[in-house]
Parts: C-alpha cells; sequence; structure tokens
C-alpha cells in the first residue's frame, strides 16, 4: 500500500486526534499533553486520508522531544511509523537539534526506538493523568544521539540492504532483472515434429529477431544446412550471427559446441575461430556425458578443458550446460585449474531420463551447489519447461526456454510452440511476480560480458 508523508496543516487537528484515540492518546490539551503545534507535525495519508500522526517539539536550541506518534491499527506493520519518525527526526536535524528525549510506556514501543534508533533509557517520569496504557503508571525516557545518528545512517542503510540481499530470500532481497535465454532450434525437433521450429537460416535470424523483441536477451544457436540437417560448419553460423547483429545488434548471441552429433574437437570447436560481426558472445560446454533417448552426448573431460580454453583463448564466455550435480563438481574444477574465471553462467537443465528429475528439491540442491560468482538459469525438457521456468523465476535464477527444449506449448501436448509464445510466457509470468525483465546492458553486465558501445 503506497502511503504519502507530508507536513501537517492547521485543519488536520481533528484527524491527528483521531489517529490517537485507538491508543489513548488523544486528551489533548490535558496535564499530560498541552495543546499541539501542527507547524511540528508530520501526517501519513493513504487515498488522501490520514491514518498515522507524528510531532516534536524544540526544547533547546540542541534538545527536542518527540510528542506523539500514532498510526490508526488496520495501518500497523507497514512502515508508517518508521516514516513518520525519519521525517521528524529530520525536521529537528534540519533545526540544528543533537538529541532527542522520548517518552513511552509500552514494553514494544521501547524496543523499537532502542532497536531502530540507537535509543538508550535515561530515567522514568510519573504520569500525571490516564493516558496511553491506563495501568502503567510512568513513562520511561528515552534519549538518542541525534547527530551521530544522521551522520551514520547512510552507512547502516547500506550495510542493511547489502545483508537482505546477501542472506535473506526473495522477494525481501532484490530480485535481480530476469534474463530470458532462447533455444530456438536444437539439434532434434524437426518442421516434421514441430513445422515452427527455425532450421533455414533465415528462419533463426527472423526468430532470434522475434524472440529478442517479446524480451529474450540471449539466443542460443543451432546451425543446419541446407538438408536441415545439424552441422558444425562456421559459414552457416557466420551468416546467422552476422544478421542477427545487424538487426539485433544487442542481442548476445551463443552457439553450440555440442558432443551429440560429432566427436572431433575441429568439429566442435569450428565456430569459435569466427571473428569481426560473426565472434559469438558465448559458446556451450556441457560439463559431462548423459544420456538423451534420443542419444548419448558425449563430453570426455579432455574434451571440456579443450574446449573451455580455446573459449577463454578466443574471449568467448562458456555457457555451462548443468544436467547434474556431479557437472557443477567439474566447474569447480577447471576454475581452480583457471580453466574458467570470473563471473560463470550456468543452464541448469531438469527432467532428462538420465539426469536430475525436474523438481524442486533439485533445483535448491543444483543451486546451492554451485560456486561463488556464479549467474543461472532454469528449464525443464519436454513437459516440464514452463514448472521450472516458473520456480527459476521465484527462486531469484534465470530461464533458458525454447523449441529446443519443447516442441509443445502446453502440458498435454495438444498446441505446438513457437519460440515467440515460449518468451512471450515466460515475459508475461516474470511481470504478474513484479520481476522485470533485464535490458541488453544489464544482461552483459549480469554475465561478465563486455557492455558493447
Amino acid at each position: 500500500m503506497q502511503f504519502l508523508i507530508e507536513k501537517a496543516s492547521s485543519h488536520d487537528r481533528e484527524a491527528v486526534l483521531n489517529v490517537m484515540e485507538p491508543w489513548n492518546m488523544h486528551h489533548v490539551p490535558s496535564a499530560e499533553m498541552p495543546e499541539i503545534d501542527l507547524s511540528c507535525f508530520f501526517v501519513a495519508r493513504v487515498s488522501g486520508n490520514i491514518v498515522g500522526a507524528a510531532g516534536y517539539r524544540v526544547s533547546t536550541p540542541e534538545k527536542g522531544k518527540t510528542t506523539l506518534l500514532g498510526i490508526l491499527p488496520e495501518f500497523s506493520g507497514m512502515g508508517i511509523g518508521r516514516a513518520l519518525q525519519d521525517a521528524r527526526l529530520q525536521a529537528m536535524y534540519a533545526a540544528g537539534i543533537k538529541t532527542v528525549e522520548t517518552n513511552a510506556d509500552r514494553i514494544e514501543t521501547i524496543l523499537w526506538y532502542k532497536k531502530h534508533y540507537g535509543y538508550h533509557e535515561i530515567g522514568s517520569l510519573k504520569k500525571i493523568c490516564d493516558f496511553s496504557l491506563s495501568d502503567v503508571d510512568h513513562w520511561t525516557t528515552l534519549e538518542m544521539n541525534l547527530d551521530a545518528y544522521m551522520n551514520t545512517k547512510n552507512d547502516r542503510e547500506t550495510r542493511r540492504k547489502t545483508y537482505i540481499d546477501r542472506n535473506d530470500p526473495h522477494p525481501l532481497s532484490t530480485y535481480e532483472p530476469l534474463i530470458i535465454n532462447a533455444c530456438l532450434t536444437g539439434m532434434v525437433p524437426t518442421k516434421f515434429s514441430n513445422p515452427h521450429v527455425p532450421i533455414h537460416p533465415d528462419e533463426i535470424i527472423e526468430d532470434a529477431v522475434k524472440v529478442f523483441d517479446a524480451g529474450a536477451r540471449i539466443v542460443h544457436l543451432h546451425a543446419r544446412d541446407e538438408n536441415g540437417d545439424p552441422t558444425p560448419d562456421a559459414k552457416y553460423y557466420e551468416k546467422i550471427i552476422g544478421a542477427i547483429r545487424k538487426e539485433r545488434p544487442k542481442m548476445v548471441c551463443c552457439v553450440t559446441t555440442s558432443g551429440r552429433n560429432w566427436k572431433e574437437f575441429e568439429q566442435r570447436s569450428e565456430v569459435l575461430f569466427l571473428s569481426g560481426r560473426a565472434k559469438p558472445d558465448m559458446a556451450s560446454l556441457t560439463l559431462g556425458s548423459l544420456n538423451f533417448f534420443t542419444g548419448p552426448s558425449l563430453n570426455s573431460i579432455e574434451m571440456i578443458e579443450r574446449l573451455a580454453m580455446t573459449m577463454t583463448e578466443q574471449d568467448i564466455k562458456p555457457e555451462m550446460e548443468v544436467f547434474d550435480t556431479g557437472m557443477i563438481n567439474l566447474a569447480k574444477y577447471l576454475e581452480r585449474n583457471r580453466l574458467i574465471a570470473g563471473k560463470k553462467y550456468f543452464n541448469l537443465l531438469f527432467g532428462n531420463i538420465n539426469t536430475a528429475p525436474a523438481t524442486i528439491t533439485s533445483l535448491a540442491l543444483m543451486t546451492q551447489a554451485l560456486p561463488e560468482h556464479s549467474v543461472w538459469a532454469g528449464t525443464g525438457l519436454g513437459q516440464f519447461q514452463l514448472p521450472m521456468n516458473t520456480a527459476a523465476i521465484v527462486a531469484g535464477g534465470h530461464v533458458r526456454v525454447g523449441i529446443e527444449d519443447s516442441v509443445y506449448f502446453d502440458y498435454r501436448k495438444e498446441t505446438l510452440a513457437t519460440n515467440e509464445q515460449l518468451v512471450r510466457r515466460v515475459a508475461r509470468i516474470a511481470e504478474e511476480m513484479q520481476r522485470p525483465l533485464a535490458t541488453p546492458e544489464q544482461t552483459r553486465q549480469l554475465i561478465g560480458l563486455k557492455i558493447e558501445d
């Protein structure tokens, strides 16, 4: 709920006292509280109505005193009290006040002042009449060093925010802008299984443009030859990347070095030696061998090391593909041997028959096992794509999505997917969860790529 803190006006007296009435602090004027000075009051408004108020007075040139602070009970816990206290402290500090005195009789209020503002007890004062808690006959007098508090306020707030971001779950900690990585084609899908799968270079280029406009910032590319078969031939990638850079120059282009169809290093690494406008930003690096229903993906440690070395030499960031926790162990092995370094990008893929299942437990296990300075995106294969995409958004990760991982849009396999539809669905879910999509510049910064002019 949105609220507004502003200076009270001369017409707000009745509304201020109405706010104090639930707390038995509305007896004004009285022996406890003389007539209030509205020029030293702040009010909190919700939809134009006053729901909270706080006042102060100047006792001496360097000493101030808080008077009333109250919020309608139904608006408690929304941060209004903190905002009102901050406003009156700021006003006193601007007036040259060095120390502030406050009287309170509620234990929870005393603790609140101590916890958030560094007050300490300096004594007690007997009540003159029934005011606030009727069964407590005295005020606890508190004092704070306003000068010290204001001089350290920014540092404390920065430390608190940093602590929250490092330790607290989302959304208490700040969500990073969401990166969508679109895997358009893959090795397996054909026009027979889904007529929307882009195979010809022009189709891949067109789909890359569409998914960028829908919110994707990374495009994961597999090339096909004239017969529609997967190919490692760099000339196809050169055409595709060059055209994408012309149409959407800010898109991050990632190429495959897959071991599903080619076993030789020269074939798998050919695309890494493209240069100029066709040079890829990233390249896939599957961190182990695994089985699919359609066949094995073979990745020896020696092959992984050679590909990683070549990517480093060519200044191409690895897009590390991980299907179980053992592959994360290998990433740590690569890092401690300085074959990878800095910010690391992982695709976590769930739901394959021979690797980690598509469950929240697997997601938690894998993300907790990642090394420091890791950025990860989550996906599920086939029917698991949408659930794991959603789980990744909630968990603070990023998303890989596309026809490569699922040719269908729905669980029941009744609707064939397009890459644009899949990206737009993720973007819509992220919007509902109040998580913004990353800009191209934010994407590069988050994954450790150079920011392009």
